[in-house]
C-alpha cells in the first residue's frame, strides 16, 4: 500500500468509528429510528423532500416531485465511505428487481461528481445516483440521522411519509423487510 492509501484507510476507519460509536450511544440513550426500526412518520421539522431536486451525474435537475405516489428509498453514501461502497451492489438490485414493484430509489451522493461517475462506471451502477453535496448530511439529519453517519437510508410509502430509516449497511433481509412494509 502507498502512503495515501494508508492514509485513506485510517481516515475510513475512523470515520466508521466515530459514525458507530455515536450510534450505539444515541441508541441506548433513545434516540428512535435510525436503527432500521419502523417509524410512523417523518420528522415534525423535516424537510418537504418532493419539493427538493438535485443535480444527477448527467447534468439536469432530478425534481423529487417527480417521483411521489410511490414507495421511495433514499440511500446517503459517499465513495469514501467503505460500507456505503459494499452496499451499492444491492441497491442497484433491489432498484432493478423493485422497480416492477413500483419502488423508486435514488442514492444521494454525498460527494463531487467526479470520484461518483468514476466510481459508477468502475461497479457498472445502474441506480438513479444525484449529487447532494455537503448539503446532503443536513439533509439526513433533518430526515432523522441525528448522529449524522453515512450510510443513512430512508424509506418512504407511496403516500410520502417515512416508514423506515437506518444508519449503517443495509442487507438484503432489512430491504425485503422495508419492501414488504410498504404493501
Amino acid at each position: 500500500m502507498n502512503r495515501r492509501e494508508i492514509l485513506l484507510a485510517a481516515v475510513s476507519v475512523a470515520a466508521i468509528g466515530a459514525g458507530a460509536g455515536s450510534a450505539v450511544w444515541r441508541a441506548r440513550h433513545g434516540d428512535g429510528g435510525s436503527t432500521g426500526e419502523p417509524v410512523s412518520s417523518a420528522p415534525t421539522d423535516g424537510p418537504d423532500v418532493w419539493a427538493l431536486s438535485f443535480v444527477t451525474l448527467d447534468g439536469p435537475a432530478l425534481a423529487m416531485r417527480g417521483l411521489r405516489g410511490k414507495p421511495l428509498l433514499i440511500n446517503f453514501w459517499a465513495t469514501w465511505c467503505v460500507p456505503c461502497v459494499t452496499e451499492m451492489p444491492l441497491l442497484d438490485t433491489f432498484a432493478r428487481t423493485h422497480s416492477i414493484a413500483g419502488w423508486n430509489v435514488l442514492a444521494l451522493a454525498v460527494d463531487s461528481a467526479d470520484p461518483v461517475r468514476r466510481f459508477i462506471a468502475e461497479h457498472s451502477l445502474r441506480l438513479p445516483v444525484a449529487l447532494a453535496g455537503d448539503e446532503g448530511l443536513d439533509l439526513s439529519r433533518r430526515l432523522g440521522n441525528r448522529a449524522g453517519g453515512l450510510p443513512f437510508s430512508v424509506a418512504f410509502n407511496a403516500a410520502g411519509s417515512v416508514v423506515q430509516r437506518k444508519l449503517g449497511a443495509l442487507d438484503a433481509g432489512v430491504l425485503e423487510t422495508w419492501a414488504a412494509s410498504t404493501r
